[in-house]
């Protein structure tokens, strides 16, 4: 978990608190981490009808796009 470690590694370092949580925070909003559930909200809203939505996710699978949420290892 990138923000847990961040934070730990600013901690590690002897600095305070605050620090750490701020670190951890600006991680987290990244949009390879916590920042990934806006941009797949926004992905959702692209969408008029669960069809719509199949063709293009489809589309760019075939595409060998980058689906954020698809395929990464947990």
């Amino acid at each position: 978990n990138a923000s847990t470690f961040t934070a730990r590694v600013i901690a590690g370092t002897g600095s305070d608190m605050y620090s750490a949580i701020t670190g951890a925070i600006g991680a987290l909003r990244g949009p390879k981490h916590g920042g990934a559930n806006e941009f797949s909200f926004e992905v959702q809203q692209r969408y008029e009808t669960p069809d719509e939505a199949e063709a293009d996710i489809r589309r760019r699978v075939e595409a060998k796009e980058v689906i954020m949420g698809f395929g990464h290892p947990v």
